[in-house]
C-alpha cells in the first residue's frame, strides 16, 4: 500500500478527467499500460457517473486450489466504506465475483463501486440498484464452487483477457494495482493512478486537454489531420 493516501481534493481534481486524459497522461510519465485496466465496460450504473475512490483490493483464486491463503471473513464485511472494491479473478473463470445480493450489501455500507477482472450476474438487481459496476463479462453463474476468495488488500496484477495468438500481436503489459491506489472509470473504462502520480497526471491532463482544444478548433474550421497534429502536437 501506498505510503501517501489520496486527497479528496486530489479526488474531485483526477474526476474532473476522462480515462482517456488520464491514461495518456500516464503514458507521458512512461507508464508501461498507461494505467488501463483493458477488456472491462460498465454494466450497471447511470451512465454519466464517474466512479472514482480509493480501491480496496481482494484476490480470488481458483475453487480447487488448496495452497492459497484462506480468507477469514467475507470480503464484503471487510470493504472499506468510500472505497471501490477491486477484485482479482482467475483468467479462465466463467462465474461471477459479484452478484445482486453482494452489490446490496456493499452500496449499503457506503461503497463506491465495483472494478473486476472478473464476471458480474444478477444485472436486473444491479441497475435496479444503480451500482456502479465494471467488469469484464457477465454470468449465471455464482462464485461458488469456480473461485473462493483468498485474500484482501493485496497487490493484483490484472492481465489483458487472452486472445487468439498471431504471429504480428503485440503483447500489452500487465498492470498492479496496489491497496490505496485510486481508480477512475467512465464510460471509456477504467483505469488506475498511484496517489503520489496525481499531482503530475493532472498538471498533464490539463494541457493534454487545452491542446486537443486547440487542434479541435482548427479541425472545426476544416483543417487536415496531419497539419493540425503537427502545429499542435508537434507531430
Amino acid at each position: 500500500m501506498s505510503a501517501r493516501r489520496a486527497t479528496r481534493d486530489q479526488l474531485d481534481q483526477l474526476s474532473a478527467f476522462s480515462t482517456c486524459e488520464v491514461a495518456d497522461a500516464l503514458v507521458k510519465l512512461k507508464h508501461p499500460s498507461g494505467g488501463y485496466i483493458p477488456d472491462l465496460d460498465r454494466f450497471s450504473g447511470s451512465e454519466g457517473t464517474v466512479l472514482v475512490g480509493e480501491v480496496f483490493t481482494v484476490e480470488l483464486v481458483d475453487g480447487q486450489d488448496t495452497e492459497s491463503p484462506k480468507l477469514d471473513g467475507h470480503f464484503v464485511d471487510l470493504a472499506e466504506p468510500d472505497s471501490v472494491l477491486f477484485i482479482s479473478t482467475p483468467a479462465h473463470s466463467k462465474s461471477a465475483s459479484l452478484g445482486g445480493l453482494l452489490a446490496t450489501a456493499l452500496q449499503k455500507k457506503g461503497v463506491r463501486g465495483v472494478v473486476t477482472s472478473g464476471r458480474c450476474r444478477d444485472l436486473a438487481e444491479l441497475r435496479d440498484l444503480d451500482f456502479l459496476v465494471f467488469a469484464r463479462g457477465h454470468s449465471i453463474l455464482g462464485q461458488s464452487p469456480y473461485t473462493r476468495p483468498s485474500r484482501v488488500q493485496v497487490p493484483l496484477e490484472i492481465h489483458p483477457q487472452p486472445a487468439a495468438a498471431t504471429p504480428f500481436e503485440p503483447t500489452f503489459p500487465p498492470t498492479t494495482v496496489y491497496p490505496g491506489d485510486i481508480v477512475l472509470a467512465d464510460l471509456d473504462g477504467v483505469v488506475v493512478v498511484r496517489p503520489e502520480a496525481i499531482d503530475e497526471v493532472v498538471r498533464l491532463a490539463v494541457a493534454g486537454r487545452e491542446v486537443d482544444e486547440r487542434c479541435r478548433e482548427d479541425l472545426l474550421q476544416g483543417a487536415g489531420v496531419k497539419e493540425t497534429f503537427a502545429k499542435h502536437r508537434g507531430k
